[in-house]
């Protein structure tokens, strides 16, 4: 068993690298210790998916070369071998486009712009599409580059008409040194043309007034929404958001029902080193970028004023989000992985607070960033992790959304340099759904709630009106940021419908680890069930998990510890049962058992049950 000083993520790291005695000290987790795996392992991601119907898409972050020269692998401020090396990753996963969240170069003129252009071609070769948006470094850096938008409109067709390898014949690799050309040449175009996603909208009079790029479309059952915040003045401060707001409601409000919607910005709603955010600057050195803690006070009428707007549109922006059932806010700016959950308050009013996860991504560049204080007690941190190169893959299922990163093992603020390479692995995983509910849990907080497929019901067929409740557990993390504050367990319910295999319908549950089939804290998970008071009586029913092969076995069976113990009767926290005692209830018709780690579980037979046309690991 692993030290408990020892994160579960710095044995990953520390494993796939082969290192026995890495060097760890640039990771912050000091997560709770991960036990020898079970003999019969659960399967590896929480919400195993029927590869028919679940498609993905990856996003890439900030790709600035920012080293102050060329190192033959790395032309014209563009990281092009990072880039290469997730290309490569994103190709290898059937992605089926790529989103790119700003400062896709450091220096914004048309020369650097198109050479980024120029590394998406290997996307274009194998179908995938790429829809980028700018950030302040092509928008608004010194001098302001204030043709970027157009230039990236020239460079990235897409943008404008979802039209894919349609790199204009003016971008060409002559644009690149020539070492470049040689240790890293862009893709050679194959193939023609090809339109990917459909109902393209845009702030038609706002970026055309500012030469911004704002955008949105429908992919499947997604629409994807990519925020160009930049104005024509070259502040990068400035923020074309509120203009927007009418725009993005409108087309969040339009989507199809029961669909998603995933929105992307360059810029963070509340940032770890930056300050400045989706709506402006920080009006001063204790503002964390939402104003909490500022004493308006002591602000002169103009930096109060101006603090009291930027708070009104970050509040509508985040109200308009939480109402269209946009469950993510995604974003780059700040040079490392970080997840959180965003509350926003009115400043004029009373109105509840609003609230939605925030998504800072991982560095594809030279440079990455430590976050620091100021931070506003409006942030609840999920998960960070500092000083890799890193991307990110988000697989679609239905109504239910996996969100995985993928960081090199190497740390330590590498950037593969002349042209190395990478060692990828997933390092965090995340679920949630359309169908289920979220619970955020602070440290030392109970994991204690319920829910039902009731409005699994509403969206889908089939179900048999399955409930869950979490009867007894709490989050014993201890991890902190790098600038200690706790970090909350983010838990998700997510339901599919079962066949009559299975006594119940199938409930996904994460979160209470950064990775499914690593060890949690433990807990009590209760599910109803339909079928014989007989066969529940004879223990014939137990919640079960399926493993790696696409068995439904007795759940308690995949614990990292403990010995199944059967108990005819409700779990009843005075019996002192332990870790791997399980239960029928027939006066409930519930099963019960005690669990240490996360998956997709259902009530049925407790012997194996072999279904693998139903799910397929991913």
């Amino acid at each position: 068993m692993l030290s408990k000083k020892v994160s579960r993520r710095k044995f990953i790291l520390a494993s796939a690298a082969g290192v026995a005695g890495a060097a760890l000290s640039n990771f912050i987790h000091p997560e709770a210790a991960l036990a020898a795996a079970p003999a019969a392992a659960p399967a590896a991601a929480a919400d195993q998916e029927q590869a028919s119907t679940a498609w993905s898409f990856g996003v890439i972050s900030d790709t600035q070369w920012t080293i102050g020269y060329d190192d033959g692998y790395n032309p014209n401020t563009c990281a092009a071998n990072i880039i290469r090396l997730c290309n490569q990753e994103f190709i290898k996963a059937g992605v089926k486009l790529v989103v790119a969240v700003g400062d896709t170069v450091d220096t914004g003129s048309a020369t650097d712009i198109d050479t980024r252009a120029l590394y998406a071609q290997a996307l274009y070769d194998a179908g995938i599409a790429f829809y980028p948006l700018r950030g302040n470094h092509e928008a608004a850096e010194t001098p302001p580059d204030l043709t970027s938008g157009p230039e990236m409109l020239h460079a990235f067709p897409q943008m404008a008409d979802l039209n894919n390898n349609n790199t204009p014949a003016d971008v060409t690799a002559a644009l690149l040194p020539v070492a470049d050309q040689v240790n890293n040449p862009p893709a050679v175009k194959t193939g023609a043309p090809f339109t990917f996603g459909a109902n393209y909208s845009a702030p038609t009079a706002v970026n055309t007034a500012n030469n911004s790029v704002s955008y949105a479309f429908r992919y499947n059952n997604a629409t994807f929404m990519l925020l160009d915040q930049f104005d024509v003045t070259g502040n990068y401060y400035n923020s074309l958001v509120p203009a927007e707001q009418s725009w993005i409601s409108a087309t969040l409000s339009g989507r199809p029902a029961n669909t998603h919607g995933f929105v992307f910005s360059h810029k963070n709603l509340l940032g770890g080193n930056h300050k400045d955010n989706l709506f402006g600057g920080a009006i001063n050195s204790s503002d964390p970028g939402d104003g909490n803690g500022v004493d308006k006070s002591t602000l002169s009428s103009s930096d109060a004023a101006a603090l009291t707007a930027k708070q009104a549109a970050m509040y509508a922006f985040i109200a308009s989000l939480q109402n269209n059932n946009v469950r993510y806010m995604i974003c780059g700016h700040d040079h490392h992985h970080y997840l959180s959950m965003v509350t926003a308050k009115d400043p004029a009013s009373s109105a509840p607070d609003v609230k939605v996860h925030q998504y800072i991504l991982q560095s594809d560049s030279s440079k990455f960033y430590t976050p620091g204080t100021p931070v506003s007690a409006n942030d609840a941190p999920i998960d960070q992790d500092l000083y890799r190169v890193g991307y990110y893959i988000f697989t679609v299922n239905g109504p239910r959304v996996t969100m995985d990163y993928y960081g090199d093992t190497t740390g330590n603020l590498y950037y593969g340099l002349y042209g190395q390479a990478f060692n990828f692995v997933k390092i965090a995983s995340y679920q949630f759904s359309l169908n289920g509910k979220g619970n955020l849990v602070a440290q030392g907080g109970s994991y204690a709630m319920t829910d039902d497929t009731t409005l699994a019901e509403s969206l889908e067929t089939g179900f048999k009106h399955t409930s869950m409740a979490i009867l007894s557990g709490k989050n014993a993390s201890i991890q902190v940021t790098n600038y200690n504050k706790k970090e909350s367990n983010d838990v998700n319910t997510g339901w599919k419908a079962s066949d009559s295999t299975l006594a119940s319908d199938i409930l996904v549950l994460s979160g209470m680890s950064r990775l499914p089939g690593t060890i949690t804290d433990t807990y009590v998970l209760s599910m109803s069930y339909i079928g014989s008071d007989e066969q529940a009586a004879l223990g014939n029913f137990a919640i079960l998990a399926q493993d790696a092969q696409g068995r439904w076995m007795n759940a308690v069976k995949m614990n990292f510890s403990g010995a199944p113990n059967f108990v005819l009767g409700p779990w009843d926290s005075s019996k002192g049962y332990t870790l791997g005692a399980y239960g029928v209830d027939k006066a409930t018709k519930t099963a019960w058992a005690i669990l240490n780690y996360n998956g997709a579980f259902a009530v049925g037979g407790r012997n194996p049950i072999y279904m693998p046309a139903m799910f397929a690991s991913h």
